[in-house]
């Protein structure tokens, strides 16, 4: 699964998930949410801690929040959530990268 269809599916019952992805990450990285706690190591294969999905949905609110409450399609989302693990922060609207 890509990191843009992990990101489109998550749901508030998945907040307890970490969400690993291949690097460079990108849109199209490969994914995984799991329960796995060990973040300083990349998992079995190879993908390595980016958030946790609690963390990426405060993510998302806020970018709606800072767009006019509108709804960010699936890469406008994954999108925000890697600027955010790269940067940690928020990406604002004269820094989006859509």
């Amino acid at each position: 699964m890509t990191l843009t269809e992990l990101i489109d599916q998550l749901t508030k019952a998945d907040d307890d998930l970490t969400v690993y992805a291949s690097e460079p990450w990108s849109t199209q990285s490969d994914a995984v949410a799991t329960l796995n706690t060990n973040r300083a190591r990349p998992d079995a294969q190879g993908r390595t801690y980016q958030l946790e999905t609690a963390l990426i949905r405060d993510v998302l609110e806020t970018w709606s929040a800072h767009h006019d409450g509108a709804v960010p399609s699936p890469q406008q989302a994954c999108e925000a959530v890697i600027y955010y693990a790269t940067n940690d922060a928020y990406p604002l609207p004269d820094k989006d990268l859509t």
